[in-house]
């Protein structure tokens, strides 16, 4: 014959009853503030949204699995990647650089004649000047091997 499991309810310790007990004394400010996000959250919708994506489930994965299998989303993201990369190799002081130039270049042309041929040529003179046509080059010979 079948014998009967023993079922044994566990209580918690003595102390952890007591600390359960006193934690809404305890933490009134933060229950309260807890509670208070849990309301704009309502609020706004946003606990909808939650509600509506969980239930949503397995559905809403397979719409974003199959929407990312595509070729343009394959591609954009390893584009992402390697802008990310490459981004990540340059120093800020460059960016910074290019963007005061930029900006530097818009402003001076907003209230000047644009410059003869011959102010261009000297300017292409300068060392940083040919350095920056060089990888000006250099990118369209990249561009061009594609």
């Amino acid at each position: 014959m079948a014998q009967p499991i023993p079922f044994v309810v566990q209580q918690l310790p003595h102390r952890e009853e007591e600390r359960l007990r006193n934690a809404p004394a305890e933490h009134t400010e933060a229950i309260l503030s807890a509670l208070e996000v849990l309301q704009l959250m309502h609020d706004r919708g946003v606990l909808d949204l939650m509600r509506g994506l969980l239930g949503a489930g397995d559905e809403l994965v397979n719409i974003v699995t199959a929407s990312l299998k595509t070729p343009q989303s394959i591609r954009s993201m390893r584009n992402l990647l390697l802008l990310a990369s490459l981004l990540s190799s340059v120093s800020p002081e460059v960016i910074q650089s290019i963007v005061d130039s930029v900006i530097s270049a818009m402003n001076r042309r907003a209230g000047q004649d644009a410059p003869g041929l011959l102010e261009l040529f000297r300017r292409m003179r300068s060392e940083n000047s040919r350095r920056g046509l060089a990888m000006a080059i250099d990118l369209v010979e990249a561009l061009g091997k594609v």
